[in-house]
């Protein structure tokens, strides 16, 4: 990241939130100078606003097929390109869609397998109950209705019968607006990682997890 990029992420966190948040964002930057930092969240339960839940009573739930993300991808801002729908044709991925009428709400992209992509050469082994999460939107005109939790929900319903339980996720830590996201969904940190390129394509990696979300009873 370059000198206008962390001038502009400390103005954009003073704007948004204030002094504090400015002085932690600097503080990380300068603690983690030449590594990438992620911190690691699970949802065991989320919590979605009554008012969305309400206001949602009449929306489908359900996972794209190729054909539907390829009508979605004819549109820019739902951020849908090829590769996604490949993904679905493949199985490596699935996109689970929130829809009011012919609507699109919002969705919510899992990876099928249990293999977390983190960073180039960097992946994390999942507990077999859990799924990765990477990827989500919400239409702008249905934003600030507390639908992502919802969408949650939803997809926890979808594939409980394949044995999932929670979510997984993981946010930079310089990414204020989605720490904050996250946490308001139900995500709760369960772990870090640091990484630190080196010379000749090698990778340092530290990480501090939290035992019971990877140990076995948890999973039990």
């Amino acid at each position: 990241m370059g000198y206008r990029d962390n001038i502009l992420q400390l103005r954009e966190a003073y704007q948004a939130h204030g002094l504090m948040e400015m002085l932690r964002v600097g503080w990380q930057g300068l603690r983690y100078y030449g590594s990438s930092r992620a911190i690691l969240f699970a949802l065991y339960e989320p919590r979605p606003m009554p008012a969305a839940v309400t206001a949602a009573k009449d929306h489908q739930f359900r996972f794209a097929t190729p054909e539907d993300l390829e009508a979605l991808g004819k549109v820019p801002a739902y951020e849908i390109a090829p590769i996604d729908v490949e993904r679905v044709q493949k199985g490596t991925a699935r996109c689970m869609l929130q829809l009011d009428g012919d609507r699109l709400v919002g969705y919510a992209w899992i990876w099928t397998s249990r293999l977390a992509y983190i960073d180039s050469g960097v992946h994390l082994n999942l507990p077999d109950d859990t799924i990765y999460n990477y990827k989500g939107y919400t239409n702008p005109e249905y934003r600030g209705g507390g639908y992502q939790a919802l969408r949650h929900v939803n997809l926890l319903k979808l594939t409980k019968a394949e044995g999932v339980r929670r979510l997984f996720g993981f946010v930079d830590h310089f990414n204020t607006k989605s720490l904050r996201g996250v946490k308001k969904s139900g995500y709760v940190p369960v772990g870090e990682i640091v990484i630190r390129c080196r010379k000749g394509g090698k990778v340092r990696v530290r990480m501090n997890v939290d035992e019971h979300f990877w140990s076995f009873k948890a999973r039990t």
